[in-house]
């Protein structure tokens, strides 16, 4: 082995034994993770008015339904298995719907939507009251807000045609 070599292999085991490299010696770049976002999670109090407010409303499908009935999950998406999917937490064993309370740190989730005048008329039909769509400035996407029936606000965007 040669004194270089020697060297740089004291100094990594004494690293590994006191906890520390010498300044001069170089670490291993971070992994980067790799992932994906699936969706929020959202407690809801009654399953049904969600289910007629996403469904029938937004145009989701329902993905899948799992979990114990005190803490069950409704899975929902727009038709893509491997997409983004919002889940919706409720208790199946309480007497009446529990009251959400929101807290301060949840703003909005906000949904990409292919067609937002279709979007609005399909709530305005299923009884509910999207704003009136926006023009997002320059960039050519259109904005449209709704509340759910437990009060999450959620953000619909239309992109802009792409040429």
């Amino acid at each position: 082995m040669r004194l270089g070599a020697m060297v740089l292999a004291g100094a990594a085991a004494a690293a590994l034994v006191g906890g520390s490299l010498p300044a001069n010696a170089q670490t291993p770049p971070p992994v980067p993770a790799t992932g994906a976002v699936m969706g929020p999670a959202l407690f809801v109090s009654d399953v049904k008015r969600s289910l007629h407010f996403y469904v029938d409303g937004l145009g989701m499908r329902l993905a899948t339904e799992l979990g114990p009935p005190q803490r069950h999950e409704t899975i929902l998406n727009f038709g893509d298995p491997g997409g983004a999917a919002l889940i919706l937490l409720s208790d199946g064993t309480a007497k009446t719907p529990a009251a959400i309370d929101h807290g301060h740190g949840y703003d909005r989730t906000v949904l990409q939507i292919e067609n937002l005048a279709a979007t609005a008329a399909r709530l305005s039909a299923a009884g509910f009251t999207p704003t009136p769509i926006r023009s997002g400035g320059v960039s050519g996407y259109q904005v449209m807000v709704i509340t759910d029936p437990d009060g999450y606000k959620l953000e619909l965007v239309q992109s802009p045609p792409r040429p």
